[in-house]
């Protein structure tokens, strides 16, 4: 089982001169991208009991990637999503948004066993209420029951009191996990290299999958055994590049729980296709609005 923990909530997407809702949130898009794709997987966080919060327990339910927890009285996070010459920006509206009220206690109802993957991103790591302690337990909880670790660093610096310490705390969980996504920015911001291989080589504190995605250039991945691997990105019509990033990530974790061989031996024999899986689906969620459109995830041919 994948349990992908964290935030879910609404994404304004400027559209024209509109901005339309769009249920989106890494950690829930990644979960629904797995099990759209056959996979099993769940969501794990606390949504509202409001009007968007009723709206997303229903979307869960529908793709059959609910956990239950109880609801939260507080508000559903928004995020405003603008459009500027291709590229995004964001302004978040989260002050106490129910995300952040994900406890140790609701962690404590997810039934870890040995291969299971648990999967996060940083926006569950600020230091507000409880989300941060909830995280960590969840990351210690898994490893000692055997599971495997994904972090997707999706840094939001607009989220955290200052820069310092959103590097400091993604730098002290990078080596608690077994893989590691992050972006040609973010990875430029966390080891101070405009060279890719080299910043990756530096992530890699002990034998870990480290994923540095590249837009139109394609992704680079160092493996354990310090083999790079190279995989070009598909020339496609970009309408809307939110949630590419957590569609790429979401086919590699498929890949990987639906194998049945151990974490090494799977990134010699598997991890070249699931890489090429990986950016076909990406391409067809950028081809249209939305971190979770409906397409098809049925691909009959790898490169």
């Amino acid at each position: 089982m994948i349990y992908s923990i964290g935030e879910m909530l609404i994404d304004l997407m400027q559209e024209g001169d509109a901005y339309v809702p769009y249920i989106g949130g890494a950690p829930a898009n990644v979960a629904c991208h797995i099990r759209r794709s056959n996979t099993p997987a769940l969501f794990v966080g606390k949504i509202s009991e409001d009007a968007f919060g009723s709206s997303m327990h229903q979307f869960l339910i529908d793709n059959d990637i609910y956990f239950p927890l109880t609801k939260s009285p507080h508000k559903t996070a928004l995020a405003l999503v603008s459009h500027t010459e291709g590229d995004r920006s964001f302004q978040f509206y989260r002050d106490r948004s129910s995300d952040l009220f994900l406890s140790i206690e609701d962690i404590d109802r997810i039934p870890f066993k040995p291969r299971d993957i648990l999967h996060f991103c940083s926006l569950g790591l600020v230091p507000y209420e409880t989300t941060l302690s909830a995280h960590l337990h969840a990351i210690n909880k898994c490893k000692a029951l055997g599971g495997i670790i994904s972090f997707d660093v999706n840094l939001r610096e607009k989220l955290w009191e200052n820069v310092d310490l959103a590097y400091e705390t993604v730098m002290k969980c990078i080596p608690l996990c077994d893989i590691i996504k992050v972006n040609e920015e973010e990875l430029k911001w966390l080891c101070g290299t405009q060279d890719i291989k080299a910043g990756l080589k530096q992530l890699q504190t002990h034998q870990q999958l480290v994923i540095c995605t590249m837009g139109k250039d394609g992704s680079i991945t160092l493996t354990q055994d310090g083999t790079y691997i190279h995989t070009d990105s598909l020339n496609v019509p970009q309408v809307d590049t939110t949630g590419a990033g957590d569609s790429f990530i979401a086919m590699v974790l498929a890949s990987l729980s639906n194998s049945h061989e151990s974490f090494e031996r799977w990134q010699h024999s598997t991890l070249p296709f699931a890489l090429d899986y990986a950016r076909q689906i990406s391409a067809r969620v950028v081809s249209q609005h939305g971190a979770i459109p409906d397409i098809d995830y049925e691909v009959k041919n790898f490169d």
